[in-house]
């Protein structure tokens, strides 16, 4: 019998190309992201169209009367990077946009601590060990007065 393009879906034609190819259901399923019953579904309903005795035969027939490229699956292809340009130059920082050390380090300098932002300090090994410790007493102390305002809070609605 002379298959009719126009009977099938594109999922059954899809279906029957991948038959034509030797795929088994789970297989079919798999690229088209489909279950293997719903192949098989698709499948019955083509062979039935077609008038076809099995599977293989209706898959022959349609790779027969159309000459219809094999299939392939969709590809996901990234857009193609632009090449960066060579002639701009990065923006140089004029003086009164950086800025003001002693503004910055002021509290710094209050509690002790080491300046931010990578820049060199002259702390010794003594000297470093000092201000991490301090910094985690101060943590543990704030963790710990956290602790007991939300303990309160919550002896104090329940």
């Amino acid at each position: 019998m002379e298959p009719s393009r126009t009977e099938l879906t594109d999922v059954q034609v899809s279906c029957l190309r991948l038959v034509a190819d030797g795929y088994t259901s789970k297989q079919i399923a798999k690229k088209l992201g489909l279950t293997p019953m719903t192949v098989d579904q698709y499948l019955q309903r083509a062979k039935t169209a077609m008038g076809a005795p099995d599977r293989r035969t209706a898959a022959r027939w349609l790779a027969e009367s159309q000459q219809i490229p094999p299939f392939k699956s969709f590809e996901l292809k990234p857009p193609p990077v632009v090449e960066p340009a060579n002639d701009v130059t990065p923006p140089v920082a004029s003086a009164a946009d950086m800025p003001n050390a002693q503004a910055t380090g002021q509290w710094q300098m209050r509690f002790g601590y080491p300046p931010v932002g990578g820049i060199r300090t002259s702390l010794d090994a003594s000297q470093k060990t000092t201000t991490i410790l301090r910094i985690a007493g101060l943590s543990l102390i704030y963790t710990t007065a956290f602790a007991l305002v939300l303990g309160g809070a919550l002896k104090a609605f329940s």
